[in-house]
């Protein structure tokens, strides 16, 4: 009988974890096509220069649960 070694998976980046009051919660009905619509939004404002799509992700998300 063959046993193969148990494979790890590569880490990922994380975000590091905020409070509440840091990151809001964003209501269920907000749709999630709304959300990568603005975040895009906020990628071309930069200039369309990449690296920072999580943080134009959550700034769209603040952005959109504060309306």
């Amino acid at each position: 009988m063959i046993v193969s070694k148990v494979q790890k998976m590569p880490k990922m980046n994380r975000v590091p974890a905020t409070t509440a009051t840091e990151a809001p919660v964003l209501n269920k009905g907000v749709a999630h096509d709304t959300i990568r619509e603005r975040a895009f939004q906020i990628y071309e404002s930069r200039g369309s220069k990449p690296g920072l799509d999580m943080q134009d992700w959550l700034r769209a998300e603040q952005q959109i649960s504060k309306h």
